[in-house]
């Protein structure tokens, strides 16, 4: 049994593991925007000045799909140290547009968001991050207070208008490590000149609008506009990079499963090397239940029955210690753990197949005794 205890509880535990990735993934994803997508500047040779999207590009944009993207800004950020008194913080500024916190969850705790009066008027304020604000004025609230920070080779005074909590998810920190850098949010029109190119688009598709075509449109607009064809600008949606990344997680789960399933194999061939020595040892009880009427098919349930059952057994305690493996993991590194009933039921189911597959010669040939032989056999 030890071999199929072995087998089944790293199938359970590999699969259970995949599972919770998918799931973990989904949550991430499901948080970053589902509806989500990127556009790039993409495979061109001699880049034009004209090729990158700029301010004036945006609002034409927004005007022409208004009703099929509920927002449209750049992928850009700015990286700067600040230092108030003896504290000093690396900050990472997110430019964003006015209605970011409309398709992103940002939870406030102070103060206000980046607005529209901010981005039309470029005004120099900024939203702290939790953590930024309590290394660098020993408090949460800080709204109202002045830092200076680092844009484009220039010292900025930045007024606090507003901190709020990054409420990430503790296996996405796991995953991507611990950043130097705490987060914050700014208006882009601020940070950047009027005539600055963004090499890159971040957009949020409506939701009763198909991403992939709403995104074929824009990508064929901008081309339109900027004499271009379309080959020259990449879009991608969030969705996109879900699918393809479950789709490594399952493929390895897949492998890696089949290669603990090969234990179960061995598994079986130890469970019919032990029923051939059990038929070996009880050939006399054979010969005498056959002499007082037992049939050849009697005899064949019985070891059938009896290796099946070795399997099934192994088969439950593989299963439990399949999950309580997985779930001590995933108490240890804070992984929300999802264990299949289905695979549950069929890794039980299969342990018993096992057993009768390889139970099926050594009861054979249990059956098929002649009961005048093994009445004599010693």
């Amino acid at each position: 049994m030890l071999g199929i205890i072995i087998g089944i509880s790293s199938v359970i535990a590999i699969v259970s593991i995949g599972d919770s990735m998918k799931g973990v993934m989904d949550d991430i994803y499901k948080d970053i925007g589902k509806n989500r997508a990127y556009m790039y500047v993409y495979n061109i040779e001699e880049f034009r000045s004209t090729d990158f999207f700029f301010m004036d590009d945006l609002e034409v944009v927004k005007e022409r799909f208004g009703d099929k993207i509920t927002y449209l800004g750049p992928s850009e950020s700015l990286r700067s140290d600040v230092s108030v008194k003896k504290n000093t913080v690396k900050l990472n500024m997110i430019c964003v547009d006015s209605g970011f916190d409309k398709v992103q969850h940002v939870k406030m705790l102070y103060g206000r968001m980046i607005n529209k009066s901010d981005v039309d008027r470029k005004s120099k304020v900024i939203v702290l991050e939790q953590k930024a604000a309590l290394q660098l004025f020993n408090r949460e609230n800080a709204t109202g207070e002045v830092i200076r920070v680092k844009i484009n080779n220039y010292m900025e005074d930045l007024l606090i208008v507003g901190v709020y909590k990054n409420e990430e998810s503790p296996v996405l920190s796991l995953l991507q490590g611990q950043s130097p850098y705490e987060e914050s949010y700014v208006p882009y029109t601020m940070a950047f000149p009027s005539n600055y190119g963004f090499y890159g688009l971040d957009i949020f598709i409506a939701e009763n609008q198909p991403v992939s075509d709403v995104g074929n449109e824009i990508v064929s607009y901008i081309a339109k506009l900027k004499n271009r064809s379309n080959e020259n600008y990449m879009f991608y949606t969030v969705e996109e990079d879900q699918e393809t990344l479950n789709g490594i997680v399952g493929g390895m789960s897949i492998a890696v499963a089949c290669i603990a399933a090969i234990s179960l194999l061995v598994g079986g061939i130890g469970i019919m090397n032990i029923m051939l020595v059990s038929v070996t040892e009880r050939t006399r009880e054979i010969g005498i239940k056959k002499s007082l009427g037992a049939r050849t098919k009697d005899v064949l349930f019985q070891f059938l029955i009896e290796s099946a059952t070795l399997s099934a057994i192994g088969g439950v305690v593989g299963t439990m210690s399949g999950i309580g493996l997985v779930m001590l993991g995933g108490s240890i590194i804070s992984l929300p753990i999802v264990v299949n009933p289905i695979s549950i039921i069929i890794a039980v189911a299969f342990s018993m197949i096992i057993g009768v597959f390889f139970g099926y010669y050594p009861a054979k040939k249990a059956a098929k005794a002649d009961p005048i032989n093994a009445l004599r056999y010693e």
